[in-house]
């Protein structure tokens, strides 16, 4: 469980749709290809989920300003919108009519106004920032000591265009660009570099794995701590990558009208694929079982009145199959009215997060515990001794929660350990082994999973990402164009 879900963060620029890590670039390209209008817009109507993903999205919308929910969860480095083609089909839905053009924007609107309120703003603090840094370097000087020890003369200096990518790895960096990979035992110890060529890069890592792929596109590259283990092609448009400890992935992939599952050793072997070709069924995330015996999938089923969530759970080898003729799911378990777009695996269970709060099923398919959160969820992530971390938002309407911009700690049976208020809205949250580190416009603070705050320190410029370095209050933090470090207080 070491680092599979430290990539759970969303850098402020990210959280307010600014962040230029390729994605949205990559992502309108993929928008405006013929393929994809055939596969997801459906105008002639002959698509399987063309019409129906339609009414879903909308519905969706409809749920998140009636409901008070909002369904832009980041986890895992995923935007479910995005992931799965929401804001393309939304686009296509506004063209056809103008009614559905001002449901989308009027339910976006009423989902997202808190995070365009911060981004206007985070926008004029950075320019107040700005302004005062050029303006008196004396200033710059007072606050650098006041926040900032020392700096160190060891840096990775990148293009802003780069698309640069920072995983925390085994106590390492992983640095990802557009052209390849580099790991660092530190940032003067490059231990092994490995070259590609993607459009927009991410990743996830888990103990002495790691694995990457181009967003929305195929090329996927599995690596461990010595180097590539394995690089592959895919047949369909990566959506989602799940990862466990001993290297062994669980990849959705849009495949024509339908989706895909494939489950990959760390050799590259497919262990198991799976087609998802029921009308109004979606596969929203997977997980695999430590031993990766287990797949469990969560959908959201649109195909009747109500929407519903459900957790499957298949043997990935067809001999442990109760079902081996069809390979259909021995256990699963099924929900009304909630949406539940992530799920991962924690001690021997599976965790399923949904808008609502968080519940968890065993090997069998029981609900063991179940979490209700009042709070929107922003960002989920989880430490290395498996405590959960949830960064909370605005209260859910007609309901009495946390105040907002606290971060909630939950152990891995649902139950409260501790919560740490930061008093303002959470635009960062990163898990690196058992440190959490918070970011709130500038003010970036680690807490470790008692809530006890180690250190912090204020940006005097844009913050993509923040890791520990070495222990102590040494930091690595990564901006627009280079990689440093610093000591915070």
């Amino acid at each position: 469980m070491n680092n599979e879900y430290d990539e759970g963060q969303f850098t402020d620029d990210e959280y307010n749709g600014e962040y230029d890590d390729g994605y949205n670039d990559d992502y309108d390209d993929y928008d405006e290809s013929d393929d994809y209008e055939e596969d997801d817009d459906s105008s002639s109507g002959g698509g399987k989920h063309g019409g129906s993903g339609k009414l879903f999205i909308i519905v969706l919308f409809l749920m998140a300003a009636i409901g008070g929910t909002y369904f832009g969860l980041r986890f895992l480095n995923v935007d479910i919108m995005k992931s799965f083609s929401i804001e393309s089909i939304l686009k296509g839905s506004s063209q056809d009519t103008a009614s559905s053009d001002q449901s989308g924007q009027s339910s976006s609107e009423a989902a997202q106004s808190g995070e365009e309120t911060e981004e206007n703003t985070q926008n004029t603090e950075n320019a107040e920032n700005t302004d005062a840094q050029s303006s008196q370097d004396t200033s710059e000087s007072e606050e650098v000591q006041n926040n900032t020890v020392k700096e160190s003369e060891i840096k990775i200096t990148f293009e802003n265009d780069s698309r640069s990518k920072f995983l925390y790895f085994d106590d390492g960096y992983l640095y990802l660009t557009k052209d390849g990979a580099k790991y660092y035992l530190d940032l003067d110890t490059q231990k092994w570099n490995d070259t590609y060529t993607m459009s927009s890069v991410t990743g996830i890592s888990n103990g002495k794995y790691a694995i990457i792929n181009d967003v929305q596109g195929k090329n996927l590259r599995l690596y461990s701590t010595d180097g590539l283990a394995f690089s592959a092609q895919t047949d369909g448009n990566i959506v989602s990558c799940a990862l466990n400890s001993q290297g062994t992935s669980a990849v959705i992939q849009k495949y024509g009208e339908d989706y895909k599952i494939s489950v990959i050793r760390n050799d590259g072997q497919i262990l198991m694929e799976r087609f998802e070709q029921d009308s109004g069924i979606y596969p929203l995330s997977a997980a695999l079982s430590e031993d990766s015996r287990i797949l469990a999938v969560t959908y959201a089923d649109t195909s009747d009145i109500e929407i519903k969530a459900k957790v499957l759970l298949f043997y990935v080898n067809k001999e442990d199959s109760k079902n081996t003729a069809t390979g259909e799911f021995y256990a699963g378990i099924e929900k009304e009215d909630i949406i539940a777009p992530y799920i991962f695996a924690l001690d021997g269970k599976f965790v399923i997060v949904y808008d609502k709060g968080l519940f968890a099923v065993d090997a069998n398919g029981n609900e063991v515990w179940n979490t209700p959160i009042s709070n929107r969820i922003d960002a989920v992530a989880v430490t290395q001794n498996g405590n959960i971390v949830l960064a909370l938002g605005e209260q859910l309407a007609g309901s009495e929660g946390f105040e907002n911009g606290t971060v909630y700690i939950l152990n891995k049976n649902g139950k409260e350990k501790s919560e740490y208020l930061v008093g303002d809205d959470i635009s960062y949250l990163n898990v690196a082994g058992k440190n959490i580190i918070i970011g709130s416009g500038n003010d970036f603070i680690c807490i470790n999973e008692s809530a006890k705050e180690n250190w912090h320190f204020t940006a005097t410029q844009v913050i993509k990402d923040v890791f520990p370095y070495t222990g102590g209050n040494k930091v690595l933090v990564i901006t627009g164009s280079e990689a440093k470090i610093i000591e915070a207080e």
